[in-house]
């Protein structure tokens, strides 16, 4: 197999345009790595705030669940009381 051999000024202007196209894929892959950090970034920021939301979304659910609660806006509203024993029959089978 023969080699063609290559003057010294045609070696230098290949090795020059392997360094250029190097180099700009450095700097291509370099600035990938910043646009995909900066993602990174607003995801967790956004991540972050939905995890706050979602923690004063279960507050909320559990303050109008809480039993004093119901049991409050059963007499209010809704005139409810609590049975009296003697009014309260056990039928059994």
């Amino acid at each position: 197999m023969s080699q063609l051999p290559l003057s010294p000024s045609a070696t230098i202007v290949l090795l020059s345009a392997g360094l250029l196209v190097s180099a700009l894929a450095v700097v291509a892959s370099t600035h990938h790595v910043r646009e995909g950090y900066a993602r990174l970034q607003d995801l967790e920021l956004r991540r972050w705030e939905l995890q706050e939301q979602y923690t004063r979304l279960l507050l909320e659910v559990n303050t109008w669940a809480a039993p004093h609660r119901i049991s409050q806006i059963a007499s209010e509203t809704l005139s409810m009381q609590v049975p009296d024993l003697s009014l309260s029959q056990v039928i059994e089978e």
